[in-house]
């Protein structure tokens, strides 16, 4: 199975060298379990404006996360959006985290826009409602009122759904943090595929316009462990269920 890693943004210039970019980030996530399963990627940096001749070009889609917001004046997002709601006609499984979570749900009809109430930082809880099929690691399934701990870095977030989206995830700062539309859309507002250290290099960047309470309140959450690698799995056991389907 061939994904699409659609790369919508890039590692900050100020942060250091030694971090790598989004898409190896998910690579990184994923890593064997995404190869016993068969499935490998390719970038496609639609940053740059570049996109597949074709949505069957490839059998799913996973966007990044990005510095941009859906209502940003870049030219790739109206084409990416367009490009978007081509894959969901088509039914190719297509999986979005943070930006990529928001530019779905405002491409396929719910809204995205700058949070009034100011940023989500740091690790926190997300409780989910409406576990799906693929949430399990073996026999251990996902429940409702599970929390799920992720690392959190966004000013912007979904608003409201698409028509036809169920809300699978929520917490107390983001009630729109995960959704799913059948079992073709499953995004989330979370970044599973930080490490701590990369977000609290990255929260440390926003201090000329973060408090510095909410910044240290940040740090303190990341000292402790979060479950990115499980929501790695679930995402590849999303796009695992197509192939065997096929």
């Amino acid at each position: 199975m061939h994904i699409a890693i659609l790369e919508t943004g890039r590692t900050n210039k100020k942060m250091p060298a030694h971090f790598i970019n989004y898409p190896d980030m998910f690579g990184t996530l994923f890593g064997d379990y995404a190869t016993e399963r068969g499935i490998h990627f390719s970038i496609v940096p639609v940053i740059e404006d570049v996109f597949p001749g074709d949505v069957h070009d490839y059998d799913g889609y996973l966007v990044t996360g990005s510095a941009f917001g859906v209502y940003d004046d870049a030219p790739f997002i109206p084409k990416l959006m367009d490009f978007l709601r081509d894959i969901y006609k088509a039914r190719i499984p297509l999986a979005g985290v943070c930006f990529g979570h928001q530019i779905i749900a405002h491409a396929l009809g719910g809204h995205a826009q700058k949070w009034p109430e100011g940023w989500g930082l740091g690790i926190r809880p997300v409780q989910l409602l409406a576990p799906c099929p693929w949430m399990a690691d073996g026999d251990a399934k996902a429940t409702s009122n599970d929390n799920i701990d992720l690392i959190h870095i966004h000013q912007d977030q979904v608003t409201s759904l698409p028509e036809n989206a169920v809300l699978v995830g929520t917490s107390d700062f983001c009630k729109n943090a995960m959704f799913a539309i059948d079992n073709i859309v499953f995004s989330m507002q979370g970044h599973p595929e930080f490490t701590n250290e990369y977000a609290a290099a990255l929260i440390d960047l926003k201090r000329d316009v973060i408090d510095t309470e909410c910044i240290e309140d940040a740090h303190a959450t990341l000292k402790k462990t979060h479950q990115g690698e499980q929501i790695g799995r679930w995402i590849m056991n999303f796009f695992a269920q197509h192939a065997k389907a096929a």
